[in-house]
């Protein structure tokens, strides 16, 4: 696995509100006269010689970066004051958008779902568009985050969205309004299986809002008198620590050992603070927790408690791994500016420390269970001059293959085009009423598409939330 893909949705965030303000303000920075000088005099000469004749701001930027990346710590990041503004906001219950939930597939953005009524739902953007292009700039195959920068803006303002929608030859273009979006980290629902009352509780981020509303929903469900509870930690990247210990006071209670503890360095020294359950009274249902392998740091405090402190089973597969914490530190010299700055570690319950570097490589799920096939394929579209063609091979047909199978055909899934998969797609497309051709053809993976999404949003197809069921007596 990549550790690194995606990383801001892993970062571990520590909120204002657990450590009372922000470490390191004030502190000078600790520099030699011989550092100082070398730094000063590379820079004079780069200016002066180099044939670029490359700005001071430029080569200051450069050399800030270089300092981070002689850290081999991904998690440490210069941030602009545009950047602490975004990143801040994914741990809001709403943000300013167009009001569309999106995915990353082959390098292109591919609208997910759209929020009713929401901007982009007005101005006519649909379930598979794939945005191309953003106020005139085509945006296909850029990172997603820097895409995604170019979405959000200031309430009231508007942006130009391209999107390519199949089975059209051209792009459509929206002028859309920017609004803020609801954005809840928190879900949930109660349903009934085997004659048993399953309280379900997604956590989508540990935001600044998240325990109060996790306290909520947690009341709301035990109206329902259930027999059982599932929290879904799955996907989800981490968040405040002060909302993780808030959150597992409701589960955990006190006896005599921490439900997690952290060491961390300030001001020339290391701290070490260790978090009990003030809780005295236990639940008398079980509770399960969801992760898998982008569950990462405030989720693996969560679910590491809940297991190591709290004997709760953890159901799923082994999760991300990332043990350290981080801070956001203000920069004096440029307002706005800030460095989220790894300062320390977590460990488990019984002292564990998950991180992939050198620590134990995640938490394992009591239960291990692997999503299904079909549950981790993805949609396949095809851009202008895009092709998969008969006798040829093409890992996105694997991913095709795999869909046609769950459809009820038998065709193999190593990625080439045969005779059996021609045939699989011209019966799929008589019965669809498109024109029969055994070919790839947008209007057929429109189909493909549209059953995969149904059957990723019928919970009794994900293997993981059903075995929890199983557990709950």
């Amino acid at each position: 696995m990549n550790r690194f893909v995606g990383v801001v949705a892993f970062v571990f965030a520590i909120g204002l509100s657990f450590y009372s303000g922000f470490l390191y303000r004030g502190v000078d920075p600790v520099l030699t006269g011989e550092v100082d000088e070398r730094i000063l005099e590379v820079m004079d000469e780069l200016q002066e010689n180099h044939y670029s004749q490359p700005d001071e701001d430029l080569l200051v930027q450069g050399a800030i970066d270089g300092m981070i990346a002689a850290l081999d710590d991904p998690f440490t990041t210069y941030f602009s004051a545009s950047d602490q503004e975004e990143y801040n906001q994914g741990f809001e219950e709403s943000y300013v958008g167009i009001g569309v939930t999106v995915s990353y597939v082959n390098e292109l953005i591919v609208v997910e779902q759209v929020a009713t009524n929401g901007p982009a739902d007005q101005a006519g953007i649909l379930v598979n568009d794939i945005i191309a292009f953003i106020d005139g700039e085509d945006v296909r195959g850029d990172a997603f985050y820097e895409t995604i920068s170019k979405v959000v803006g200031e309430v009231g303002s508007t942006v130009e969205i391209g999107v390519i929608r199949q089975g059209f030859d051209l792009p459509i273009y929206f002028e859309i309004e920017r609004a803020l979006i609801d954005s809840p980290s928190i879900t949930y629902e109660v349903f009934e299986e085997d004659g048993k009352m399953v309280g379900y509780i997604d956590v989508n981020t540990f935001g600044s809002e998240t325990a109060t509303l996790f306290s909520q929903a947690i009341d709301s469900l035990e109206e329902e008198a259930i027999d059982g509870m599932v929290i879904d930690l799955r996907d989800n990247g981490g968040g405040y620590l002060s909302a993780v210990v808030s959150m597992l006071d409701e589960f955990l209670i006190d006896n005599g050992k921490p439900m997690f503890s952290t060491e961390y360095y300030v001001n020339g020294s290391f701290r070490r603070d260790e978090y009990f359950a003030t809780n005295t009274e236990e639940k008398t249902y079980r509770i399960l927790t969801l992760i898998n392998e982008n569950s990462a740091s405030a989720s693996e405090v969560f679910a590491s408690a809940m297991q190591e402190h709290g004997g709760h089973k953890v159901v799923g597969t082994t999760s991300f791994g990332k043990g350290t914490m981080q801070t956001d530190v203000p920069l004096q010299a440029v307002v706005g500016d800030s460095i989220h700055l790894t300062i320390g570690k977590w460990f488990t319950s019984n002292e564990g420390w998950v991180h992939y570097d050198g620590g134990t490589d995640g938490v394992v799920p009591d239960i291990l269970v692997e999503p299904t096939e079909l549950m981790q394929a993805y949609k396949v579209f095809l851009l202008e001059g895009d092709e998969i063609v008969f006798d040829s091979v093409n890992t996105r047909l694997e991913n095709i293959q795999v869909v046609l199978n769950g459809m009820g055909y038998n065709v193999r899934t190593d990625g080439y085009f045969d005779l059996d998969t021609r045939d699989a797609l011209m019966d799929l497309q008589a019965n669809n009423g498109l024109s029969v051709s055994g070919e790839l053809t947008p209007d057929t993976l429109e189909v493909l598409n549209a059953f995969l999404t149904e059957y990723k949003e019928n919970p009794y197809n994900d293997a993981v939330l059903m075995e929890a069921v199983t557990q709950i007596d």
